[in-house]
């Protein structure tokens, strides 16, 4: 954690510095005469001390307060941009789900970030994040921060094990194997199901004896109510200790107020790769 240096004025600074100069010319000036020196030598050694002096007041000192506040508001910048790395880090996962979501190509082969761009927009507005703002740092703009969370977000995915994966191209069926295959790399045995008479569920898992029901939908659009409750109805026809929706995409308001009251997870084909954490599984061993 940087720490703050206290901001002092420019004019405050130097009285600071100069004050107690001034007084040793003073009292030296004043032994001098006191002493017998010669008033002439006391002349040129006044003379000598006030330009010292100006020199001190009107260069050095100003010179040396403008390089401190230089190091306050690079220390600033330094706090600022460590606090919103830390404010944006939980939401990692699902903004970079949305970058590669929303940045697309044209049928020429034309790259548009434009929705990507509002999305960030949309995010950083809402996100109340407050810059640390001093009198010598006016906080990082919201370019800046926008530079930063696509910077974290490449971070992110080099180092995740999570594949971004493009699944514009899947058909439906593939994309239920393509879900399955990312339980099966956790360690579930899953399989998926015929399609005709499956109650609504598209791929059944089970590890350490606890069963989940997945109803896999590759949508252009927002889930909706629909689908939370034909895994409602399905987890129960099959049994299954959790009912989850698995999308490209992402649900609409109704759809995870319903889930939430039927105890049903909402997720994104990525969030698969962690769904052990997510129900818990170590601590549900048969």
């Amino acid at each position: 954690m940087v720490k703050l240096m206290e901001y002092v004025p420019l004019d405050v600074y130097v009285k600071q510095k100069t004050r107690p100069l001034l007084f040793v010319f003073v009292v030296c000036a004043i032994g001098a005469l006191m002493g017998g020196v010669h008033p002439g030598l006391v002349v040129i050694s006044a003379v000598i001390a006030v330009v010292i002096f100006s020199h001190l007041k009107n260069r050095h000192y100003p010179k040396a307060w403008n390089e401190t506040v230089g190091k306050m508001a690079r220390d600033a910048r330094e706090k600022d941009e460590e606090d919103f790395r830390e404010t944006i880090s939980r939401h990692l996962p699902v903004l970079a789900r949305k970058r590669n979501m929303l940045i697309t190509k044209d049928d020429y082969g034309n790259v548009i970030v434009d929705k990507w761009i509002k999305e960030k927009e949309y995010y950083i507005r809402k996100l109340n994040y407050f810059p640390c703002i001093t009198p010598y740092y006016s906080g990082m703009d919201a370019f800046d921060q926008s530079l930063i969370l696509d910077g974290m977000i490449n971070e992110f995915l080099q180092t995740s094990d999570i594949e971004i994966i493009d699944v514009s191209d899947m058909t439906p069926t593939e994309y239920e194997h393509y879900c399955a295959d990312i339980l099966r790399e956790q360690g579930w045995e899953a399989r998926v199901t015929q399609g005709s008479g499956d109650q609504g569920v598209d791929v059944i898992a089970e590890k350490n004896g606890i069963r989940i029901a997945v109803q896999c939908k590759k949508y252009s659009s927002p889930v909706g109510n629909k689908a939370v409750q034909e895994i409602t109805a399905g987890k129960g026809f099959y049994g299954a200790d959790y009912g989850m929706v698995v999308t490209n995409n992402t649900y609409t308001a109704s759809a995870k107020q319903l889930a939430n009251s039927q105890l049903i997870f909402l997720l994104h084909h990525d969030d698969l790769y962690s769904v052990d954490e997510l129900i818990d599984v170590s601590n549900q061993v048969a």
